[in-house]
């Protein structure tokens, strides 16, 4: 009776140690698969992090400036032949640009304001050209902006059309930081009209900026 008991002990104790065993098994290979994973997750996505409206930005350090990705390969563009005409709505201006970006434009904006989607800047944020009412402004520009905390630098410009006026930078109050430069044109026979264009482009788009700028013209 007592060999038959041991012999049954044995048998429950064996099948405890063989469930442990399958238990531990089972917990390491589980552990395994997770780890796996997110070596797999780490590795393919490491060095990019995912902002609003599907933007990406390559940070490998975490640390580095946010680059955007490129929305266009700006290079072609500037070279491409498949260049159109923009005209104003309410002013007599005219410019040519790259037939892949689509001109955006405000319905009854007295500035006659027209731009791209070339960064992730909502469109009203970020205005390529708009006309300025010289009379409405101070002599100043950069009083009008709270942002801005004086004038940079400023040279006279011509443009390919014969168009003249100047290329500015200002400061941004608070901060040693510059703008990107903004050209203004003035309209012969108008003083009263100054065609603005902000540099909305990546660095670069900057020859398609370029291009643009010298191709703008004013129809009397």
């Amino acid at each position: 009776m007592d060999t038959k008991n041991k012999e049954e002990d044995f048998v429950v104790e064996a099948g405890k140690k063989n469930l442990i065993t399958i238990n531990i098994v089972i917990l390491v290979i589980f552990l395994l698969i997770i780890g796996g994973v997110y070596y797999w997750v780490s590795k393919t996505s490491k060095g990019q992090q995912v902002f609003p409206a599907g933007i990406n930005y390559l940070s490998p350090k975490g640390e580095e400036a946010k680059k955007p990705v490129l929305l266009y390969d700006f290079a072609k563009l500037s070279e491409s032949s498949d260049w159109v005409t923009y005209k104003g709505k309410a002013y007599s201006y005219s410019f040519q640009h790259p037939k892949a970006l689509a001109p955006l434009s405000f319905p009854n904006d007295k500035s006659d304001a027209v731009t791209f989607k070339v960064n992730e800047l909502p469109p009203e944020q970020s205005l390529l050209l708009t006309v300025e009412i010289v009379s409405s402004r101070d002599k100043n520009y950069w009083k009008f902006f709270s942002g801005l905390s004086g004038l940079n630098k400023i040279e006279p410009i011509t443009n390919e059309k014969g168009l003249k006026g100047y290329k500015a930078a200002y400061l941004v109050k608070g901060s040693k930081t510059v703008t990107s430069d903004n050209y203004f044109f003035q309209v012969e026979g108008n003083d009263d009209i100054l065609l603005h264009i902000g540099d909305i482009f990546p660095t670069e788009g900057k020859a398609v900026l370029n291009r643009l700028v010298n191709s703008l013209e004013y129809l009397k």
